[in-house]
């Protein structure tokens, strides 16, 4: 066996191993990593019974099972993530701009999107905003967000283009917003989300599809 055949045999598992990565490092994965992972997968089963070497027979199995498990992964993740509570979009977001623009608002909020496509907010839960995932019927929850940051934080418009700029580098953001103690004033910053980076993507928004 030529050293071109040998590293053609194994490239194989190497790239089903990394379409395997792919779906693990982002739950909401397309359907093009699956296909990878069994394509490439298949293909070392099927030269491994067909005369190949054993390490590559097994190799094969090896990956098809892992594509299996991060399958069950995925769903097992997506169904933990289920939303919590529908919400209307513009009572929704009415909501959050009383509670942080009322007399004795908390002093700070986080808030971002999940993989889901759903909303959780940190710090409102005194003032009656549970931390749920709020799912906005409808509406593109990106937007949503968005909309609040720009209306509720004097340098809003800057922290969303900063938003977006990151969103499109496929890394998700979360919003923390902070209530200046002299001027009264909310300021927004981002933080980066820690665990599954890719943004939620909304099929009908022409932004953040």
């Amino acid at each position: 066996m030529s050293g071109w055949q040998t590293a053609g045999m194994v490239a194989l598992p190497v790239l089903a191993g990394w379409s395997v990565a792919r779906i693990l490092a982002r739950v909401g994965a397309r359907s093009g990593d699956y296909a990878a992972a069994a394509f490439w997968s298949a293909l070392a089963i099927g030269l491994g019974l067909g005369g190949g070497p054993g390490w590559l027979l097994a190799a094969g199995c090896v990956t098809a099972v892992a594509a299996l498990l991060a399958h069950l992964l995925v769903l097992a993740v997506r169904a933990a993530n289920r939303p919590q509570a529908t919400v209307d979009p513009a009572a929704f977001r009415a909501r959050l701009l009383e509670v942080c623009t009322a007399d004795g608002s908390p002093p700070a909020l986080m808030t971002g999107v999940g993989p889901d496509g759903t909303i959780t907010v940190w710090g409102l839960e005194e003032a009656g905003v549970p931390r749920d995932r709020h799912h906005p019927s409808g509406a593109c929850p990106n937007c949503l967000l968005e909309e609040f940051v720009t209306e509720l934080a004097v340098n809003g418009e800057q922290t969303v283009r900063q938003y977006r700029a990151q969103l499109r580098r496929r890394a998700n953001q979360l919003f923390v917003l902070r209530r200046g103690v002299i001027s009264g004033d909310w300021e927004a910053e981002l933080s980066p989300v820690r665990g599954p980076k890719a943004p939620y993507r909304h099929a009908t928004c022409p932004v953040h599809r």
